[in-house]
């Protein structure tokens, strides 16, 4: 395998679920030398069997802990505390996304880490952060979604919030995880020493809808669930073509407006008042929508997409993940990543292609201890030692 740019930095990867095994893989996709510490119980997204639930892949532990080793350990033993005491003297970055105060009860909070180590770069993701009256509370993605005002946002006008369908909000605080670790590497080569990097999932998420809540800041008038419409554009929404198949139309700039009257035969509207500037659409989305929305009803999205796309107009299809895979000229630009193994599926891989290509599986997500003493003697303990470490429960490794 080819040397990648993170090939001599080590992560301590003591996380579960989400938000925090995709940073680390992340990193590990970069090239990082990725150690998930993993208690016996193990990480709650893996079930006993990590390839399989209910017959089907369990895609979210596969595509979220490839590239990684595995070492199964008791970090609350003695022996286990000394194991990881050594990691962390000799790693770059240790993650973890327990509940605050769980790693210092453990002997490794920020502080009793840089004691050991002063490079260490520290990296804690959480619900809400690790100080302040709800540091405490326990939080995830869809509980976050809730109290953020995401879910505010997500639904019918007339009908109830509703939950975004996948962990929105734990894929983009792991990604600013990422950026953060990246930062205080860069830091280190300007001669900073470690650094302490709190992520929160409810910052992450006030993050994403910055520009809607600094609206709200300046006018203090709270924004209203726009179903598929877009609250700032007209027409920007979905509509619904002869054969039941959506499309999603954008209009951004009043010159598009002009392209857009021409490609749907409403030239007399390119200059109706109501209509003349985006902010008159907006006003009378209503009036609009009672031309459009029967108009494109009337032939099948195919036909739209290609009158509308010769228009340089932005549209596409609303697709399921099957009609992505369908569709040949778009998949081809996706990041699969195959798979090592006929068990294992497919997988997406990070969004990043560097010198022309993304990243690939060189490791698939490991089992529960899969690599134990692999690691722990590459960091420098005895056969003897390891042998007395499985003997006392302080680690363990896989078994058939």
């Amino acid at each position: 395998m080819q040397q990648k740019i993170l090939s001599d930095i080590t992560v301590i990867d003591m996380t579960e679920g989400v938000a925090g095994p995709y940073a680390a893989m992340v990193l590990s996709d970069m090239g990082a030398n990725v150690i998930k510490v993993e208690r016996k119980a193990g990480d709650w997204s893996r079930p006993a069997d990590h390839e399989n639930v209910d017959g089907a892949a369990n895609g979210q532990f596969i595509a979220l802990n490839r590239n990684k080793r595995n070492l199964g350990l008791d970090a609350s033993s003695p022996s286990g505390k000394r194991i990881l005491e050594r990691l962390v003297s000799q790693s770059d970055v240790a993650i973890s996304n327990y509940r605050p105060g769980v790693m210092a009860k453990l002997g490794f909070g920020f502080e009793q880490c840089q004691a050991i180590n002063d490079q260490l770069i520290y990296c804690t993701i959480s619900g809400f952060g690790q100080d302040g009256p709800y540091a405490n509370s326990p939080a995830s993605d869809t509980i976050i979604q809730a109290m953020s005002g995401v879910m505010s946002l997500v639904g019918e006008p007339d009908g109830p919030p509703l939950r975004v369908g996948f962990p929105l909000i734990d894929m983009a605080a792991a990604n600013s995880a990422v950026q953060a670790v990246l930062l205080a590497l860069y830091g280190r080569l300007q001669g900073r020493k470690g650094a302490n990097i709190d992520i929160s999932l409810m910052a992450a998420a006030l993050a994403m809808m910055s520009g809607g809540f600094t609206r709200f800041l300046a006018s203090g008038d709270v924004p209203q669930r726009q179903g598929h419409q877009n609250a700032t554009l007209a027409p920007a929404g979905a509509f619904k073509a002869s054969d039941g198949r959506y499309l999603s139309i954008a209009v951004l700039r009043d010159s598009h407006w002009l392209k857009f009257c021409d490609a749907m035969g409403l030239e007399h509207l390119s200059d109706d008042p109501r209509f003349a500037i985006n902010a008159r659409r907006v006003e009378n989305r209503g009036a609009l929508d009672d031309i459009i929305v029967p108009m494109i009803a009337l032939q099948p999205m195919a036909y739209w997409l290609e009158r509308l796309r010769a228009a340089d107009i932005l549209c596409g299809p609303i697709n399921t993940f099957a009609d992505v895979i369908a569709d040949k000229d778009l998949s081809a630009s996706l990041p699969l990543i195959d798979p090592l193994a006929p068990s294992v599926p497919q997988a997406v891989g990070v969004p990043i292609r560097l010198d022309g290509e993304y990243g690939s599986t060189y490791r698939p997500a490991p089992a529960k201890g899969q690599h134990t003493g692999e690691v722990l003697a590459e960091f420098g303990f005895s056969a003897a030692e390891i042998d007395g470490f499985l003997a006392e429960e302080a680690v363990f490794t896989l078994t058939p």
